[in-house]
C-alpha cells in the first residue's frame, strides 16, 4: 500500500502526526495546489484557465480534507450562507470568463468565510523557524497589531 506524505518537517511527516487518512492527505495536497494555481493565475495577469483549475482543485481538496458532510455544513450554515453565495458566485464567474468581477466576489466571500482563521494561521506561522523570525520584527508586529492579528510586545 502506497502512502502519501504531504508535509515533512525535520524528517517527520507532519500529516502522519495528526493521524490523517489518505483522503485527507490528498485533500491537503489538492488544496495547496489549488491555492498555488490561483496565485499563478493572478501572477499571469488573471489567466482564467489557471484560476479555474485552482478553484476546482481548492474546492475538491477542501471536500476531501473535511469530508462531504462537514464541507456542506461549513458552507451552507445559516451564518455563512451569504458569504458562501458570494464565494460560489465568484467561482462560477471565473469559470465563465468574467475574471475580474469573479475574483472580487470570490475574494469578498472567502474573506468572510475564512477570515476567522487568519489570526490562528498567524500564530502558527510565528512559531515556525524562518517565518517566525520575520514576523517577530518590530515593524511587522506593529502592522499585525494594526490589523488585529497580534498584541504589541511589552
Amino acid at each position: 500500500k502506497a502512502t502519501v506524505s504531504v508535509l515533512y518537517w525535520q524528517g517527520v511527516a507532519i500529516m502522519d502526526l495528526f493521524g490523517s487518512t489518505e483522503n485527507q492527505k490528498i485533500g491537503v495536497a489538492l488544496t495547496l495546489m489549488g491555492l498555488l494555481f490561483m496565485f499563478m493565475g493572478v501572477l499571469m495577469l488573471l489567466d482564467a484557465t489557471l484560476l479555474t483549475m485552482g478553484n476546482i482543485m481548492f474546492l475538491i481538496g477542501m471536500m476531501m480534507t473535511m469530508g462531504g458532510q462537514r464541507t456542506k455544513t461549513f458552507f451552507f450554515d445559516e451564518k455563512r450562507l451569504r458569504p458562501s453565495v458570494f464565494f460560489f458566485s465568484g467561482v462560477f464567474l471565473v469559470l465563465y470568463g468574467y475574471v475580474i468581477f469573479g475574483l472580487l466576489l470570490e475574494g469578498f466571500g472567502a474573506l468572510n468565510l475564512f477570515g476567522n482563521f487568519v489570526p490562528v494561521a498567524y500564530r502558527v506561522m510565528k512559531s515556525m523557524p524562518v517565518i517566525g523570525n520575520v514576523l517577530n520584527v518590530a515593524a511587522v508586529q506593529h502592522a499585525a497589531y494594526k490589523f488585529g492579528l497580534d498584541t504589541l510586545p511589552s
